[in-house]
């Protein structure tokens, strides 16, 4: 996940793990976390067809990056913005969540049209665990892009685009049938890391936007063998984040926590997780990014991504 620099603003990829307690508490809260990044990208300063990565590197002036520049990653933070938004309007009224949609209706669009043909198989991008470095053909930022693209059905559901409704669906339905396989470890036990790196996995934390949103795409039975896999996985404090590391981060976490219905595992990841924090003996505010094995930090400390820790919550508010 992005560091934040003590003179840079927050990244949209920081905004996005944190909104699980915003939606439990004051679903409001997410609009406002968002309204910056739309009115930046739709003054026309921000040239590029993905989303912008922040509002500027020098804090607390949101110069945005005019030319171009900044930690781009284009299919994290467009599906970002796109994933936000749905969570929001399927919390607002309908009287405010049709405004809204209509609002913002155009730059939406293009982020979705962006996705649409670039992210089943992402090139070598940046993406928000940048600590890990750039990857190619990430099998779990594909998934943040295709369930971004069926987020796009729902925002035009709100906006009275029927049409477009009906396209977005098509087009994430079509994605995710592409996206297990490709993904599906030549095992059958797990899926991969990344599509040219067989017996690898990672936490597939990106699904948990299929649950809260209530998209439903992926594969009852592709979650399930997940589950089994992440339960043979898990440390004494907690689920790696992928096989190349013993660390893990508490917001992905509990992301994948709330995107399984494996009560079980569920409870096993919350408990691994108080057990850090209960016992660490890195006493500092609460960090997200700490090792499985040692039981001590990592990096980071009191961030937004906290927010993540209300995902179940957050899951169980929406219904879905």
């Amino acid at each position: 996940m992005s560091s934040i620099p003590a003179k840079a603003l927050p990244t949209v990829d920081v905004i996005y793990p944190s909104i699980p307690v915003f939606l439990y508490t004051n679903p409001y809260l997410v609009q406002l976390l968002i309204d910056p990044v739309l009115a930046y990208t739709e003054s026309g300063k921000w040239a590029l067809v993905f989303c912008v990565h922040d509002l500027g590197a020098s804090y607390p002036n949101a110069a945005g990056h005019n030319d171009g520049g900044g930690e781009n990653m284009p299919i994290e933070e467009s599906a970002n913005m796109l994933l936000m938004t749905a969570a929001y309007l399927n919390a607002a009224s309908p009287a405010d969540a049709s405004a809204f949609a209509l609002k913002h209706y155009k730059i939406l669009k293009q982020w979705a049209d962006y996705l649409v043909p670039n992210t089943l198989d992402p090139g070598y991008q940046n993406q928000t665990d940048d600590f890990t470095g750039f990857i190619a053909h990430s099998s779990n930022l594909a998934l943040k892009g295709i369930l971004g693209v069926d987020a796009m059905a729902q925002i035009a559901k709100y906006a009275g685009r029927s049409k477009d409704q009906q396209y977005y669906n098509q087009q994430g339905s079509s994605l995710i049938t592409q996206w297990v396989p490709l993904s599906e470890d030549s095992s059958a036990l797990h899926l991969k890391l990344a599509y040219d790196m067989p017996g690898t996995w990672s936490l597939k934390y990106n699904a948990f936007p299929d649950k809260l949103l209530g998209l439903n795409l992926v594969p009852s039975g592709t979650l399930q063998q997940e589950a089994a896999w992440y339960a043979q996985q898990e440390q004494p404090y907690g689920i790696p984040l992928d096989i190349r590391h013993s660390y893990t981060k508490a917001d992905w976490e509990m992301w994948t926590a709330a995107s399984t219905d494996d009560l079980a595992l569920r409870q096993n990841i919350v408990d691994a997780l108080y057990d850090f924090v209960n016992t660490s003996p890195s006493r500092v505010p609460f960090t997200d990014w700490y090792d499985t094995i040692s039981d001590t930090q990592t990096g980071f400390q009191a961030r937004p991504v906290i927010g993540g820790i209300y995902s179940i919550l957050a899951r169980l508010n929406s219904g879905n």
